[in-house]
């Protein structure tokens, strides 16, 4: 799911692609990386900068910041 102050509550999706050229561009971004533990373990791929959260708790906050994008994978 994607938020950002133009898409202040829907739900969207978005590929690698456009969000390594919207990080880029230097927009402020949050990243949270909710992958299962095997999975991440197993992957090579690790966005730098992510911050990990379990899938199992993990839950959206009113309190994240409207003026940037946040991604979760």
């Amino acid at each position: 799911m994607i938020r950002s102050a133009q898409t202040a509550a829907l739900p969207l999706r978005m590929d690698a692609e456009e969000l390594r050229n919207r990080l880029d561009s230097g927009e402020p971004a949050t990243i949270l990386d909710a992958r299962a533990p095997k999975a991440w373990e197993a992957s090579n791929v690790k966005v730098r900068g992510a911050v990990r959260v379990s899938p199992d708790q993990f839950r959206t906050d009113a309190l994240w910041p409207r003026d940037r994008l946040t991604v979760v994978y």
